[in-house]
């Protein structure tokens, strides 16, 4: 173990990000804060009240070991792990580096488990995983991205938000076939949640869900076709997909356009018939539409997936936009 390490040796975690917060300054501090859950906030603020004053020693070291911690994740992450392994050998020594290493390493693996949640709103998302136990959840949102974890949590009563979060301040080490098992019945159990709102005659429902969900409705839908052909196509036809979005009024479409990256519009259209770019270009203004134009005649071949991946894109600000109420499908239909 480094003369670092040993200045930080019987420290709580939470004193060292008190410490780190008042080391970086407030106006980082409040940069971070804002994505973090209330309580958390809460108990950092009250941990940073009861420090008097930071050595220099003290200070350098648990800067060292968080920019330890930021650069070993970013290179395993990035596939650097040999670099990653080298620094942590050097400032912790081989058996320490190995304990991290192995940490990180099941973290970015079971971070791979709940992507396909970050697609779905937040308050739909904590109304179906509400009647977990405080561990689950945690567990879930631990390894959820941080901005969406933070949402989901706001939207939880008060008294299971502050539970969740004391487990996820305190969670140990998790065993990456846990993290496994907990997704695929997560997954399991929302694909049973939408047959069973399609038998009381929620397919409206069921396809508004799928939309939110992404590429991953693609798998589920898939699995329902396998067992009921014909309800499959219905929720098809209750989706919210491109051509729905071609239909939309045009000051509906104008502002969704206002929202979207241009080339990422040209990539939308790419083999779009004329009459759906008309669409698009008579909801541009003179100077937007010259621009998606020149955008447009500067693409060659593009794949069907960065097609697909574009429209998603446009889909999503369309799909917000109808949750805030800007856009009515019901006038428009």
């Amino acid at each position: 173990m480094s003369e670092n390490n040993d200045l930080l040796k019987g420290m709580s975690m939470m004193d060292k990000v008190a410490r780190f917060f008042v080391l970086i300054g407030e106006e980082s501090t409040v940069k971070i804060f804002q994505f973090l859950p209330k309580e958390l906030v809460e108990d950092i603020s009250t941990a940073i009240t009861q420090i008097s004053s930071i050595n220099k020693d003290i200070s350098l070291a648990i800067l060292e070991e968080f920019h330890l911690y930021t650069r070993s994740k970013s290179f395993i992450t990035s596939g650097g792990y040999n670099f990653a392994k080298d620094i942590l050998y050097k400032s912790l020594g081989k058996g320490e580096a190995d304990e991290v290493l192995a940490k990180l390493s099941r973290m970015k693996l079971a971070s791979q488990s709940f992507t396909y949640l970050d697609a779905i709103n937040p308050k739909q998302l904590s109304d179906f995983i509400k009647d977990e136990s405080p561990h689950t959840i945690a567990v879930i949102l631990s390894h959820m991205n941080s901005t969406k974890s933070a949402d989901v949590l706001m939207q939880l009563e008060e008294e299971t938000r502050v539970k969740v979060t004391m487990q996820m301040a305190t969670i140990k080490d998790v065993s990456p076939d846990v993290v496994r098992t907990i997704s695929v019945v997560l997954e399991k159990k929302l694909e049973s949640l939408f047959s069973s709102i399609v038998d009381v005659g929620g397919v409206k429902v069921v396809a508004d869900m799928l939309n939110k969900l992404g590429p991953k409705s693609q798998d589920i839908l898939k699995n329902i076709n396998g067992i009921d052909t014909s309800l499959a196509t219905k929720i098809k036809e209750n989706m919210f997909v491109f051509e729905d979005l071609l239909n939309l009024d045009t000051e509906y479409i104008m502002k969704i356009l206002q929202n979207v990256d241009t080339g990422d519009v040209a990539v939308a259209m790419k083999n779009a018939p004329e009459e759906d770019m008309e669409k698009i270009t008579n909801a541009m203004s003179q100077r937007a539409r010259d621009r998606f134009i020149e955008e447009f005649e500067m693409l060659n071949k593009v794949k069907i997936k960065d097609i697909e991946n574009s429209q998603r894109k446009m889909l999503d600000v369309a799909q917000k936009m109808i949750e805030d109420g800007i856009i009515d499908r019901d006038m428009d239909e």
